[in-house]
């Protein structure tokens, strides 16, 4: 027999694990500011993708640290393949990027979702 006090004990326990402020996620699509739909102004942020409309990146791995995420695997400009990894970050609100052994590019707003 469960105990009522047992019960009422695992999900206090479970609040109490869990942040009280988890990290926003970064999936969806970016632009330059005032700039959604746009030619070349939007990149697209999948769990293990990451796209623009001159490249597109398929990630083999990814880990998160607060409001940074590191991805790697391999991307695709101008029809050539290569090994890389991909860093992004979420500050106030806008979205950076940078690929290995290449600048920032951003600061990037979220579109509205279409649907």
């Amino acid at each position: 027999m469960v105990r009522a006090s047992t019960m009422l004990a695992i999900p206090l326990t479970l609040a109490l694990a869990t942040p009280a402020a988890a990290a926003e996620s970064i999936v969806g699509t970016w632009a330059t500011p005032g700039k959604c739909g746009r030619p070349l102004s939007t990149v697209v942020v999948e769990p293990m993708g990451f796209s623009g409309e001159d490249f597109h990146c398929n990630f083999a791995s990814v880990s998160r640290k607060g409001d940074t995420v590191h991805w790697h695997g391999s991307c695709t400009f101008d029809n050539d393949e290569e090994k890389t990894g991909l860093t992004a970050r979420l500050s106030k609100g806008m979205l950076r990027y940078r690929f290995e052994g290449r600048g920032w590019s951003g600061q990037l707003q979220r579109c509205p979702r279409q649907g």
